[in-house]
């Protein structure tokens, strides 16, 4: 058993992927280790393989050297031998020219004289040799006789020659063969001798002259290196090296073989051997660095063999460890670190978190607020138990979960997934028993809010209604005085009410529209309108406001303006007229400016941009972020009336509402711009157009103080189909009858082009459709397009002048109705009698609903016009009690609520119209006409 514990830990301790990592570097070491242990064995064996060549050749070089010497001391034997004993009278001092034999006498001495005789055979291989027969006599005085002389010319014998062999005699032991040298000049000698008689000491010495050339020429092979010659004392003979190692010259042992050197390094390889019957040695020696040389294949392919494997066992083994074990060993601390990680997550986590197994329940793991929200016990079991089989069902549950432990509300959200190889359920908990608290406050806050939001809504609908009631009876008593006689004096005072009671009703409105807006109440009402008409209709009425104060008004309106447009046209002709208001309350000279054009035109969809321009003072940078707030007004401007301060805001809220932009741009002294942008609707066109292209293609010249103007009238000339030209028209256009176009941004004072008698059209701001008394001249109110076209059609001859709808003032007709009035107020019963009255109807009416519906019989009435709000039967009840009785009685309610549904609650109640107080005498005629049946038209 401990031996499986221990093979188990080391099998753990050898899966890791650092064991992995060091297992890969020792088989990257071993395997590089065979990889030099292969390379050097091949260098090794090619080296020992080329040693023992140039062994071979250095053995063969010194074989050759023996048989060299051998040969010259077998010559010197034989020519010892054939040396006899004979008297110096009987021998010839000469030899004689022709003979075959010479007979040579080497010694004078009666008692020792030797003769040898010498064939022409023999000398002539002497010479072919290169040797020199020399005699040394013995006794007291030796001298060298020169017997024979193969040299061209006879050298010198050195003179230490005779002492080296007197040294060689001294020694007691016996020497037959001495191997001497000398050097006289520069060429050395290599003199052999022997004794003639080894018998006989006096009888002297034979020896042989052999000169170095030839010794250097035997003994040279290029394959076996240089030679050396040494004498028994280390002494130097013959080389053909110039400077020889001084380690080659010391006398050593025979037959040695090997390397020598004096650094660290061996410098040469030497071999060294003894001469035949000599102590001299003959030594040869190879330089390294020419071995060396000779294996520059070898070395070369084995470095870089050893080179590019180590290299890829290096590169193999980087590239493992960064592909496989580093990444292994990075996911594994990954992987021990997340782990850790998430133990610690799970423990500091502000939720409570546990893992439940699939099979039991049972938690597998958990943090301590798990242990504390949901206790220990055969409950969190059972709990346990029915959330695993609700979120392992098919059909179970895997989103969140309200649970509720000892009081406390927990949200649950739990997962399934793995852990250790089982299926698992992850569950989280999260405490929200102080949301649920705060939920029960915001609910409770809520409902306060709304309570209030509905008090706030009645008290401005209380309010509302108790303001416009009275407020109606001004309005209504001043207009009906209006109609009545009155002086200049009574004139003014009755003008000073009204602009009064309109600016009251203004400030009810805005603030009642601001109140709507902060209540969500304030709705769109959709409509098709005409961008053109609504401009014109805008502009028309500030055009006697601008000529009060000599300004200048007009429109530059885009040619390209859809015709008709899809938006709530009141509220943007709200919107529009604040803004025309503004700029002609605060611009004292100068002009004021609404441009209209179409920025994005896509399909059906359209984004139109109003612009009101000023001349006047401008707002201060510092009021610009301030100018939309409610109840803010700007400084400086004393001459100005100030508002209420709720205009642009309104419009601001507005423009949000409707899905727009504004911007304003001001600058103090140039005046202020404000942009309106909104998208809008594009109707279908059916067909028929308000302005329609049918105009003669004839010149139309324009002239006009103000150039864009003049652009602007010639986009829609060149829209109706006329050829315009700005500039003055030239003199020949007047022979011709083309039509001259004046532009008057203000009231028409003098002529633009006075010499001109043509047909001409004066169109001015307080210009009106009609002929001059000139002949061929027009007179025209500059922005309306509708009459300047009939005008440039009637000056083309294409037809008559119609009356202009903006200065036409039909009267009201009497409507001779029947009329009924229930409402409570006093003085609204006798303003709504004198009203009804002044439009030809008789009137009848009761102070409440019990009471008009006791008068009501079938026919006696034609409408019936209630209050919506009375004490006791209201207008909603009347209209119901009514309905039963006659389902085709006309009924009109009257409400002082401006109120978000108002309207629609008096449409469904079965009322067929309802006025908002405070109403006008032609709003009451325009809602009365249509029961008057065709004898009557609706204004």
């Amino acid at each position: 058993m401990r031996l499986r514990r221990h093979l188990l830990q080391i099998n753990a301790i050898s899966s890791t992927p650092e064991a992995a990592r060091w297992l890969l570097r020792a088989f990257a070491i071993v395997l590089s280790i065979g990889i030099l242990s292969g390379v050097y064995n091949f260098l090794l064996f090619t080296f020992n393989n080329d040693l023992s060549q140039r062994r071979g050749y250095m053995s063969s070089a010194i074989a050759e050297a023996h048989t060299f010497f051998t040969n010259r001391q077998v010559l010197l034997e034989s020519l010892s031998l054939t040396a006899l004993r004979t008297s110096a009278q009987s021998v010839p001092q000469s030899p004689t020219p022709g003979d075959e034999e010479t007979h040579l006498l080497l010694s004078s001495d009666p008692a020792h004289a030797w003769s040898l005789w010498m064939t022409r055979r023999l000398e002539d291989y002497l010479r072919e040799k290169q040797v020199s027969l020399l005699y040394v006599n013995t006794g007291e005085r030796p001298q060298i006789k020169r017997l024979y002389n193969a040299a061209a010319q006879t050298p010198v014998i050195p003179s230490d020659i005779l002492d080296q062999l007197r040294a060689l005699e001294s020694r007691n032991a016996p020497v037959n063969e001495l191997w001497l040298s000398g050097r006289t000049g520069l060429r050395a000698h290599l003199y052999l001798f022997t004794r003639l008689d080894e018998h006989d000491a006096q009888a002297g010495w034979l020896g042989l002259e052999i000169d170095s050339h030839e010794v250097s020429t035997a003994l040279s092979d290029q394959s076996a290196g240089t030679f050396l010659m040494v004498t028994a004392d280390g002494m130097q003979v013959f080389s053909n090296s110039p400077a020889p190692d001084q380690q080659m010259c010391r006398p050593g042992n025979d037959g040695f073989f090997g390397f020598i050197g004096n650094g660290l390094l061996p410098e040469r390889l030497v071999i060294r051997k003894d001469l035949t019957s000599s102590e001299w040695q003959l030594v040869y020696s190879i330089d390294l660095q020419s071995v060396l040389r000779g294996l520059w294949k070898q070395l070369l392919g084995s470095m870089v063999f050893c080179l590019l494997s180590l290299n890829l066992i290096l590169l193999l083994t980087r590239r493992f460890e960064q592909r496989l074990i580093i990444p292994a060993i990075q996911r594994i601390q990954a992987l021990v670190e997340s782990e850790a990680f998430s133990r610690d997550v799970i423990q500091t986590a502000p939720v409570a978190l546990c893992v439940l197994r699939r099979n039991d329940g049972q938690v597998v793991l958990e943090n301590h607020l798990a242990q504390q929200w949901l206790g220990m016990g055969p409950a969190r079991d059972l709990m346990g138990m029915s959330w695993v089989r609700e979120a392992f069902m098919p059909t179970g549950r895997k989103g969140d979960d309200h649970v509720t432990v000892d009081g406390r509300h927990l949200c649950l959200s739990r997962a399934t997934t793995r852990y250790k190889g089982e299926d698992v359920l992850l569950c989280a908990f999260s405490d929200i028993s102080t949301r649920k608290q705060v939920e029960a406050t915001l609910i409770e806050a809520r409902r306060s809010a709304d309570a209030a939001n509905e008090a706030k809504t009645l008290f401005l609908a209380t309010m509302s209604h108790e303001i416009r009631t009275p407020l109606y009876g001004v309005l209504g008593t001043l207009e009906l005085l209006s109609r009545t006689r009155l002086d200049a004096r009574q004139t003014e005072y009755l003008q000073v009410l009204e602009g009064a009671s309109a600016t009251l009703l203004q400030l009810i409105c805005d603030v009642l529209d601001v109140s709507k807006i902060e209540a969500n109440q304030l709705t769109l009402e959709l409509s098709e309108f005409s961008p053109l008409e609504l401009t014109q209709d805008v502009i028309h009425a500030y055009s006697a406001a601008a000529m009060s104060k000599g300004l200048q008004l007009y429109a530059c309106l885009d040619p390209q303006l859809p015709k008709r447009l899809i938006g709530d046209v009141n509220r943007i002709r709200q919107v529009l007229n604040n803004l025309l208001g503004n700029a002609l309350k605060f611009t004292d000279c100068g002009r004021v400016v609404l441009r209209v054009r179409a920025t994005h035109l896509e399909g059906d969809h359209s984004e139109l941009l109003w612009q009101v321009c000023d001349t006047g003072k401008g707002i201060a940078e510092d009021d610009q972020p301030l100018i939309f707030q409610p109840f803010y007004q700007t400084q400086g401007n004393q001459f100005a009336i100030a508002g209420s301060g709720l205009g642009l805001p309104i419009c601001q809220r507005l423009t949000q509402l409707m899905h727009g932009q504004m911007r304003l741009v001001s600058e103090r002294g140039l005046g202020t711009s404000v942009s309106l942008t909104l998208p809008l609707e594009v109707v279908a066109s059916t067909g028929s157009t308000t302005l329609p292209r049918n105009l003669l293609a004839e010149p139309v010249y324009i002239v006009s103080p103000i150039r864009e103007l003049a652009q602007t009238l010639s986009g829609w000339l060149h829209r109706w189909g006329a050829r315009p030209h700005i500039g003055p028209p030239p003199d020949t256009a007047m022979l011709h009858g083309q039509l001259l176009l004046e532009l008057h941004p203000g009231p028409l004072r003098r002529r633009l082009v006075e010499d001109w008698h043509g047909p001409q059209i004066l169109a001015s701001a307080d210009g009106r459709s009609e002929r001059l008394p000139e002949d061929r001249v027009w007179h025209v109110n500059l922005n309306n397009l509708t009459a300047l076209h009939e005008v440039i059609s009637q000056a083309q001859g294409l037809g008559g002048i119609r009356k202009d709808a903006q200065n036409h003032d039909s009267d009201m007709r009497r409507l001779d109705l029947r009329v009924l009035v229930a409402e409570d107020n006093a003085v609204n019963r006798t303003i709504l009698k004198d009203q009804l009255e002044a439009l030809g109807c008789s009137v009848e009416l009761a102070a409440d609903g019990e009471q008009a519906l006791g008068r009501w019989q079938p026919g006696r009435f034609d409408v019936v016009l209630t209050d919506v709000n009375m004490p006791g039967l209201d207008g909603y009840a009347l209209t119901k009690a009514l309905h039963q009785r006659d389902k085709t009685l006309p009924i009109i309610g009257a409400t002082a609520n401006a109120m978000r549904g108002e309207l629609e609650r008096c449409l469904a109640a079965g009322m067929n119209h309802c006025l908002v107080k405070p109403f006008t005498l032609l709003d009451l005629y325009n809602c009365l006409a249509p029961y008057h049946g065709n004898r009557c038209d609706a204004l």
